[in-house]
């Protein structure tokens, strides 16, 4: 495989029209019985989350629940479309009780930049958060009850073939 060479200084390949993707987002989870959640506002950008919990749990306190996170960097189309892909197919395990972030930073995708509209790497501000979208995650995720398992979907444009933390 050869590279394109577009990404010299920064990131410089395809975009997303994120708002596009954030509707259709909408469209799948209301078509499969998603509930919504907005945990932050943005001027006119809204921050969803997609909540699915199976009515057919019998005890909700022994469900697994399934936590998904994309679009923490606004040059990382991949992963925003990846969960969209995810809610479209709706092939999720059973019982699983899934919240669906498909967009942490949609700020950054409108700049295609990593971080959020005041330069900040929202991924490196959890330590101690100064951006608002950071510090909306935190209170959110301190409200759910325990995830089961995380996973935090990235692209990296950089790199040579692939990694798994």
């Amino acid at each position: 495989m050869q590279k394109l060479g577009k990404n010299h200084g920064g990131y410089h390949g395809e975009t997303i029209d994120l708002r596009a993707v954030l509707r259709d987002l909408k469209i799948a989870a209301q078509a499969h019985g998603w509930t919504t959640e907005i945990f932050l506002e943005h001027g006119e950008l809204k921050f969803p989350v997609f909540h699915h919990a199976p009515s057919a749990l019998r005890n909700p306190q022994s469900a697994v629940r399934i936590y998904i996170s994309a679009g923490i960097h606004g040059d990382e189309p991949a992963a925003p479309l990846a969960a969209l892909k995810l809610l479209q197919e709706n092939r999720w395990p059973a019982g699983a009780e899934i919240c669906l972030l498909p967009c942490l930073n949609p700020v950054g995708f409108q700049l295609n930049r990593r971080e959020n509209a005041d330069g900040i790497d929202l991924n490196r501000d959890y330590r101690n958060p100064q951006a608002a979208e950071t510090r909306a995650h935190i209170a959110w995720l301190e409200r759910q009850p325990q995830f089961n398992f995380y996973l935090c979907l990235h692209e990296d444009w950089e790199s040579h073939g692939f990694y798994l933390y």
